[in-house]
């Protein structure tokens, strides 16, 4: 079905043809119903051009030809023709809309030769073809570079959405990883110093609740992200170097041994972020397969605008299973790599040891 505004245009055109033809010279030969049926002909067809313009700007000027043929009043007929070359030149490339001006010209010209048996002049005559395709490229051109624009910025919001789902996912995974591994270690201190030390145990159990109570805060802040509403939390909750002291103790509550050294000094947000992950990713994992380490050294540097990072444990030699790579390292490399850096995770010659660099912002 053709658009109700292809057929508002149509109609807009087919009255100025007519109205043209009634108010044209009154000494020449009047409009006759046979001009009015082919200018009804070329409208009916022009009421399609959005879905076939080609096919369309053909039945448009076989009728129009006709009524010029047919000597009817000379008028605004060749509107008709004009809308149907516009819109072809403006829906295809620069060259077949060239290509197409000049198909009409010469059979503009071939029908004004037979028809007045005499060349007319060209630019009088077909000058009003080269400046519709000249128009029609143009707008063609705009709205292509409107279109483009628009799938552009629905490809931006894609991956801004994607980015953002990744980036709570990872948010979501350090949070409960790192709570849970807290929990199940203090659950078991408890469990196995209840009957001979209850006051050891009450202290696990109060551990266990401040972890589950910090967890559910980080969650409610993370997912909070993810409601709906007109104001949503523009940032998410903060996680940086100045809740270090936190994992500190986390690990040793666990029965570790959490040594920091270096100070890097004020950092951008996104650094401080991925350094407090990665920092606590590592120790976390500590916790969770090398039951035996006792000792995790964290090194914070910062040197020649990168940032060095290393936390290193004793859990065992190279020769004990591999860890595997799970979602917390994955999420990690994601994290460097969103802001230039990289992270390499590899067994040591005591222990695990998971180094990061990454640019402290002092380049931009």
């Amino acid at each position: 079905m053709p658009t109700a505004r292809d057929v508002l245009v149509a109609a807009v055109t087919a009255a100025v043809a007519v109205t043209g033809a009634l108010l044209g010279d009154p000494s020449g030969r009047p409009l006759l119903p046979w001009g009015i049926v082919l200018i009804g002909a070329a409208t009916v067809a022009l009421c399609w051009r959005s879905r076939f313009p080609v096919p369309v700007l053909g039945a448009v000027m076989v009728p129009t030809a006709l009524y010029y043929w047919l000597d009817h009043p000379d008028g605004p007929a060749s509107l008709l023709v004009a809308v149907a070359v516009y819109t072809v030149a403006s829906r295809v490339s620069w060259p077949r809309a060239v290509l197409t001006g000049l198909i009409v010209v010469l059979a503009w010209a071939g029908t004004e030769v037979l028809v007045v048996r005499n060349p007319p002049d060209p630019v009088d005559h077909y000058g009003w073809i080269a400046v519709t395709v000249a128009l029609g490229v143009a707008v063609g051109a705009v709205r292509r570079a409107a279109e483009l624009s628009a799938e552009q910025a629905e490809e931006r919001l894609a991956r801004r959405v994607e980015q953002e789902r990744l980036r709570i996912a990872r948010d979501v995974h350090d949070v409960v990883s790192h709570s849970l591994s807290m929990i199940v270690v203090q659950a078991g201190v408890g469990a196995h110093v209840a009957a001979r030390r209850p006051e050891e145990a009450v202290a696990a159990l109060h551990r266990i609740r401040d972890a589950g109570t910090d967890a559910l805060r980080e969650l409610r802040g993370t997912l909070e992200l993810l409601r709906e509403g007109p104001e949503p939390p523009a940032d998410p909750p903060a996680h940086g170097l100045d809740r270090l002291d936190e994992v500190i103790s986390a690990g040793r509550s666990a029965g570790l041994d959490v040594t920091v050294t270096g100070d890097p000094g004020p950092l951008p947000d996104g650094a401080d972020r991925t350094v407090f992950a990665i920092v606590r990713e590592a120790v976390t994992n500590t916790v969770r397969h090398a039951p035996v380490a006792s000792r995790v050294e964290v090194s914070i540097t910062r040197d020649a605008g990168l940032l060095h990072v290393r936390v290193a444990d004793d859990g065992g030699p190279p020769g004990r299973p591999a860890r595997p790579p799970g979602q917390g390292l994955r999420g990690l490399a994601e994290r460097a790599e969103a802001l230039g850096g990289r992270v390499r995770a590899a067994p040591a010659a005591e222990g695990f040891v998971v180094e990061a660099e990454l640019p402290d912002g002092s380049r931009a």
